[in-house]
């Protein structure tokens, strides 16, 4: 081979190499973003009051409505 099919061949992996850790970059950004106990660890309270709140709600629903 040439010397610039090579120089070719070396930017596609360098490229693919790249990509690959962006990727798994992305997947570890989207699996953060989207555990509940990342925000959890990070604001305990506010989720105990989310909790709250939403017990609170659906008690709402479910209790006997007294007439």
């Amino acid at each position: 081979m040439d010397p610039q099919s090579e120089q070719i061949i070396r930017d596609i992996q360098d490229k693919r190499d790249r990509l690959s850790e962006n990727l798994n970059e992305l997947e570890h950004k989207v699996r953060s973003a989207t555990d509940w106990r990342t925000y959890y660890n990070r604001n305990p309270w506010m989720m105990v009051g989310i909790a709250l709140g939403g017990g609170l709600i659906l008690s709402s629903f479910f209790a006997p409505h007294r007439s």
